[in-house]
C-alpha cells in the first residue's frame, strides 16, 4: 500500500468535487472511473467517498440503478459513510440511508456485478507466532517456503548452541582440573568454546528477531491477481475486488 495512498484519493476526491461545481459531469466520471480502476492504490475509507461521488454523477444523470450500485459499494468500503450535506442533495442521501441496512444484511442489496472484500491484514498475528516459534508466522502469512528457512534456521542454530554449550562444560571442567602445565592449553580450549556458544546464541536472537520483524513489517504480496471471482457470503455470485491495506 503506497504511503501516499490517502493523500491521492483526497486529491482526487477534491479533483472530483471541483468538476461536480462547474457541472462538469463528464469529467467528473472519468476522473472516478480512473481512480476505482486503480483501487488498490486507495485506502478503503476514502476510495468510498469516491464511489460516492460517482453515485453523485450518476444520480445527476437521472440513472439511480447504478447510483444504487455505487453507493452500495461505498457502504462495503465505509458502512459509517455519512455525505456531507452541503454537497450531497437530501434526495441522494436518503437513498444511501435506505440501503444502508440492506447493504449490512448482505442479501437485499442492489444487484452488483463487483463487491469488494477488505483482507484483513494478517501481519500482527504473524509476529506473534514468529515469537513463540521462528518461521510459524511466515507460514501463516502463506509464505512457506520463507517460514521453512527461518525454522531450519532456527533449529540449527539452537542445535548447535546446545552443543557448543555442552563442549564449553567439558571444557571448563577439564580447564579447573587442569595440571600446571596444562592450564593454558586448556583455558585456550575453553575460550574458544566460550566464545563460539555466545556466537551461536547471538546468531540464534538475530534469526529469532529478524523473523519476528519480517512477520510484522513485510506486507504479504498476493500470490495470484488480487481482482478474481469468489462467493460472498449471502450466497450471491460475482466480480469481487480483494484490498489489502
Amino acid at each position: 500500500m503506497p504511503v501516499l495512498a490517502q493523500e491521492n484519493s483526497l486529491n482526487r476526491a477534491a479533483a472530483i468535487k471541483r468538476a461536480l461545481q462547474r457541472a462538469e459531469f463528464q469529467i467528473a466520471a472519468d476522473l472516478a472511473d480512473s481512480a476505482i480502476a486503480r483501487f488498490r492504490e486507495y485506502l478503503p475509507a476514502p476510495l468510498a467517498e469516491i464511489h460516492a461521488l460517482r453515485a453523485l454523477v450518476y444520480f445527476e444523470q437521472n440513472n439511480i440503478a447504478r447510483a444504487e450500485e455505487h453507493l452500495a459499494l461505498a457502504l462495503q468500503l465505509d458502512s459509517n459513510l455519512a455525505l456531507d450535506p452541503v454537497f450531497f442533495s437530501p434526495q441522494i442521501q436518503k437513498l444511501l440511508e435506505e440501503l444502508r441496512p440492506r447493504v449490512a444484511t448482505l442479501g437485499s442489496a442492489p444487484a452488483r456485478t463487483v463487491r469488494y472484500v477488505i483482507v484483513a491484514d494478517p501481519r500482527l498475528e504473524a509476529a506473534w507466532r514468529s515469537l513463540l516459534l521462528p518461521g510459524w508466522g511466515q507460514r501463516f502469512k502463506g509464505q512457506k517456503t520463507k517460514g521453512r528457512v527461518f525454522s531450519i534456521a532456527a533449529a540449527a542454530l539452537a542445535g548447535a548452541t546446545v552443543t557448543g554449550h555442552l563442549l564449553r562444560a567439558r571444557a571448563e571442567k577439564n580447564y579447573l582440573n587442569a595440571g600446571d602445565n596444562e592450564v593454558k592449553r586448556r583455558y585456550n580450549i575453553f575460550n574458544r568454546y566460550h566464545l563460539l556458544r555466545n556466537n551461536l546464541a547471538l546468531a540464534l536472537g538475530l534469526v529469532w528477531s529478524v523473523g519476528i520483524l519480517d512477520a510484522l513489517i513485510i506486507r504479504v504480496e498476493p500470490t495470484s491477481n488480487p481482482i478474481g471471482l469468489a462467493s460472498p457470503r449471502d450466497g450471491a455470485t460475482g466480480l469481487c475486488l480483494r484490498i489489502s491495506f
